[in-house]
């Protein structure tokens, strides 16, 4: 037993710049931005999958493991993973990446937040999130920011590696510049249309995309829509003139369905994040895919 365990132990005793820096995300999209800024100077693992709601995860005990080797956790926060990473990381024993510690990245500290509530919250109010929206990822800018921060963490942790970091991430900008250069103008048409979305997914999308939400077919985060509610979005969706129904292809589509069979609107199922379809393998070709869906619809 302890021949088997001497290669592992070499390598975690190995300085850190003579290997890659072990980077696990919590979503793939940060995995995709920290795979960008790192290359091959880190070997990144997502604790989630592209097609599954990052709200539920489930905290299979094989994630605490890959938390235990981990030399820098990135996560969302804002309680996005509020209900299975706090447990992974008490299991993983790992204490530089408890939250503030000097191995932990939370993207959320690099953006302006959108919907903080004002005021006491509480579960009568659905799911909702007390220090702000975490679906900020959706946003080109935002997603600057946080590779950004990324490269400034990385350096902090691999000092050799921080002339490669700032390489890595003047190139993906300068890509960044020219998509959202085409993106633009391939939403500048469709600016002020109003749309539908299940959850508050796409508020920055939105946002940035100058698209607005009508209303959401959840009546409170998280809450399923009961008849009335969908009844009442069929009236705002026929005054005001709403084409598209955007839901992340992970949930269900039936009270989706039933607003577009009385209203001509198309429902538009759309990737959560990197790798939530395939096509959507990088960050820039899940934003180049939500770009063309979303403004297909709403023509």
């Amino acid at each position: 037993m302890k021949l088997r365990l001497l290669p592992l132990l070499s390598l975690l005793l190995l300085p850190l710049a003579a290997r890659a820096l072990d980077v696990v995300t919590t979503t793939e999209g940060l995995a995709a931005l920290s795979r960008e800024v790192g290359g091959d100077r880190v070997k990144v693992q997502s604790l989630s999958r592209g097609i599954q709601d990052p709200h539920f995860v489930d905290a299979n005990p094989t994630l605490a493991v890959r938390l235990r080797q981990a030399d820098l956790l990135v996560d969302v926060g804002l309680d996005l993973e509020i209900g299975w990473l706090p447990p992974l990381v008490n299991q993983s024993r790992n204490g530089a990446i408890q939250p503030g510690g000097a191995r932990r990245f939370t993207a959320a500290s690099a953006v302006n937040v959108l919907e903080v509530p004002h005021g006491p919250v509480d579960r009568s109010m659905g799911d909702l999130h007390p220090a702000g929206n975490p679906h900020f990822l959706s946003d080109p800018r935002r997603a600057r920011k946080v590779a950004e921060g990324l490269a400034q963490k990385l350096a902090a942790l691999d000092p050799a590696g921080a002339a490669s970091y700032r390489q890595r991430l003047a190139d993906f900008e300068r890509r960044l510049d020219a998509d959202e250069a085409r993106w633009r103008a391939e939403l500048a048409p469709e600016k002020g249309r109003k749309v539908i979305p299940h959850h508050n997914s796409f508020t920055y999308f939105l946002d940035w995309a100058g698209l607005q939400a009508a209303g959401y077919l959840e009546p409170k985060p998280g809450v399923a829509p009961p008849p009335s509610h969908l009844a009442e979005l069929v009236g705002v969706a026929k005054a005001q003139g709403v084409k598209a129904i955007l839901l992340e292809n992970f949930y269900d589509r039936k009270s989706a369905d039933v607003v577009a069979r009385h209203t001509g609107a198309k429902v538009v199922p759309l990737p959560g994040d990197v790798g939530g379809t395939p096509e959507a393998r990088s960050y820039e070709a899940y934003v180049d895919q939500l770009v063309k869906l979303v403004a297909a619809a709403v023509k």
